[in-house]
């Protein structure tokens, strides 16, 4: 196993990666090692309860209160009043029979053996990864890997640099990032038996806006 090893550019102490994608991205965002990292958060967080600000990830149950949900409901397991800002998210609520978080999470908690079983995550494993059972996922999974990784392959054979935006390139979320496309999908290709060279060739590239990329994906 290759190990890749960087500096924390904070304490100078010597970080290492097991995974060299990891480690490239460390190095691009000049990342410090997570002792640095918490201390960091911790001062923060310190710093904004000092001024009487809200630390991120905690409810603000007072401001909350001030929402504008006009429609309630009672919870069919205990009866505790359900509050909704719209009519139709309240009514699909009705239709689906939802309880209220205190009840859901009780109910979750004590059964959960029995709501998701082996063979449900088998089946979601391979819905995720596009098939329609568990057998063909056990059968076809290993060589559409495969696949993926020698379209990948010859994309990298490309001088990427000379296509447009790709300066641009960078990760969701971020305003103005690219992402590198194959304008005729990796999956499309799996799908019609198309050469992996034909996906991965010049002529299939693209950048394209994150936001893009994402709907693409999720289609």
């Amino acid at each position: 196993m290759t190990i890749h090893k960087r500096n924390c550019p904070i304490c100078d102490t010597e970080i290492e990666y097991t995974n060299k994608r990891s480690w490239y991205n460390a190095k691009k965002a000049n990342s410090s090692c997570r002792d640095c990292w918490k201390s960091k958060i911790s001062k923060t967080a310190k710093t904004l309860i000092s001024e009487g600000k809200q630390w991120g990830g905690v409810r603000d149950k007072e401001k909350e209160k001030d929402l504008n949900r006009p429609f309630t409901r009672k919870c069919p397991n205990c009866g505790n009043d359900m509050n909704y800002s719209r009519k139709d998210i309240m009514e699909s609520a009705v239709k689906n029979n939802t309880i209220c978080n205190s009840c859901s999470a009780y109910k979750y908690n004590k059964t959960w053996s029995n709501v998701i079983s082996d063979k449900h995550i088998r089946k979601m494993r391979a819905t995720k990864a596009g098939f329609s059972s568990w057998e063909e996922y056990k059968k076809k999974y290993p060589k559409k890997e495969m696949y993926k990784r020698e379209v990948w392959r010859h994309t990298y054979q490309n001088d990427l640099k000379k296509l447009q935006n790709w300066e641009k390139r960078g990760r969701n979320g971020v305003n103005g990032a690219y992402q590198l496309d194959h304008i005729i999908s990796i999956n499309e290709g799996w799908e019609k038996g198309i050469p992996p060279e034909k996906i991965g060739e010049w002529a299939n590239l693209r950048m394209i806006p994150w936001q893009v990329n994402r709907e693409k994906g999720s289609n």
